[in-house]
Parts: C-alpha cells; sequence; structure tokens
C-alpha cells in the first residue's frame, strides 16, 4: 500500500500547483506587455539639435545664441527650424500616451506643455517650450495618443516664445512631475533629467 499512497500524495500534489492561492502572482503565465511605441516630439528631432544640446553650460557672452537671456546648464535639447518653415505651422507630437499635466504660458518659454508618460513601465515627464497657447489641441487632464499633435511651435521673437527664436524646447525627467527648468546653475543638478537625444537613441 506504500507505493500507492505515495503515487495518492504525488497526485495531491500536482492539483495543488494547478490551483494557485487567491493572491498568488503567476509570472511565468502573465501576457508580455508590448513594447511602448516612441516617436520624436517635433520631425526629424535629433538633425534639429545644433546649438543647444542637453546639458551645454550657457553663459551670457558665450551662448551660440545670440544675444541670450540666461545662463546655465541646459536642461533639455533645443531643436531648431529652419528659415522655410519661420511663417508655417510646426506641429509638435506626444512622444507616447500619456496625460496632460500642464498647459499654460510661463516665463520664458511663452507656451509650455508638460505630458506625464509611462516608457517601459517606469514614469517619465516630457516638456514642450515654445508653444503658440492659442493652438493647444488638448488641456490639463486629457490623455494623449502616440504622435498625437500637442500644438504648433511659437512664432519667432514673440509673446507665443516670450521673445525667443523659433524653436522646441524639450525636456526630459525621470518621475512624475511639473519642473519646466530650462537650465540649472550646478552641474550636478543635471541629474534629475535625461538627454533626449540618448534617450531615444537607446530605444
Amino acid at each position: 500500500m506504500k507505493p500507492l499512497f505515495s503515487t495518492f500524495a504525488l497526485l495531491l500534489t500536482l492539483a495543488g500547483c494547478a490551483s494557485p492561492q487567491a493572491g498568488q502572482v503567476l509570472t511565468d503565465q502573465t501576457t508580455p506587455k508590448s513594447p511602448v511605441t516612441l516617436v520624436y516630439p517635433i520631425e526629424n528631432f535629433p538633425d534639429r539639435v545644433t546649438l543647444k544640446p542637453f546639458g551645454i553650460h550657457i553663459t551670457l557672452a558665450t551662448s551660440p545664441v545670440q544675444p541670450e537671456r540666461f545662463s546655465g546648464y541646459h536642461t533639455g535639447a533645443d531643436a531648431e527650424t529652419t528659415a522655410d518653415e519661420a511663417n508655417a505651422d510646426v506641429p509638435v507630437v506626444a512622444i507616447t500616451e500619456g496625460t496632460v499635466a500642464l498647459a499654460r504660458t510661463a516665463s520664458g518659454y511663452g507656451g509650455v506643455m508638460v505630458l506625464q508618460v509611462q516608457i517601459d513601465g517606469q514614469p517619465y515627464t516630457a516638456v514642450y517650450g515654445h508653444l503658440n497657447v492659442d493652438s493647444f489641441t488638448v488641456q490639463v487632464g486629457d490623455t494623449v495618443t502616440v504622435g498625437e499633435k500637442l500644438a504648433n511651435l511659437g512664432k519667432g521673437f514673440s509673446s507665443e516664445t516670450d521673445g525667443e527664436r523659433k524653436h522646441l524646447h524639450f525636456g526630459l525627467l525621470p518621475g512624475t512631475s511639473t519642473n519646466i527648468k530650462g537650465y540649472v546653475q550646478n552641474e550636478s543638478e543635471l541629474k534629475n533629467w535625461l538627454d533626449p537625444i540618448a534617450f531615444f537613441k537607446a530605444r
């Protein structure tokens, strides 16, 4: 009878494995999530970053953009526009699915918008600066889809860009935030931001 008892015990054990307890996580049976689709915030984004990349140290005297109003370490990457785009609508889009956390005017930017997104299961904050507020297609609290148009760039040297040239300042931070600083005064503070160009290249 001993072998029969052992067989019966084995069957009970197998049956128990097939019936998980409440709350038990079966990681080997979960469906893997699809990779998050990412797009550039503006067409040809990497090729446009020619004057002020992420992390560059800007002073009033040495800035590649003159005249210069700001100084410090650049927290984003500036995507320049072409001469042909000076009077054209230049759209910016959501880099992936997310939620609008901020959409307003701000000193140094004119129009600015912040998206909170999830990439590879982690939260990130995307900052879009120098936008035409009147062109906003979404508002705070709205959900957006990847590639969805958010706004047009503001007109250069107008209130739409707070007097700056026509370009997109794009910043990326880990976590959820509405931090829209364009510059920090200490290089060590750059650790709170990510290099957008490097981030996209890594994916």
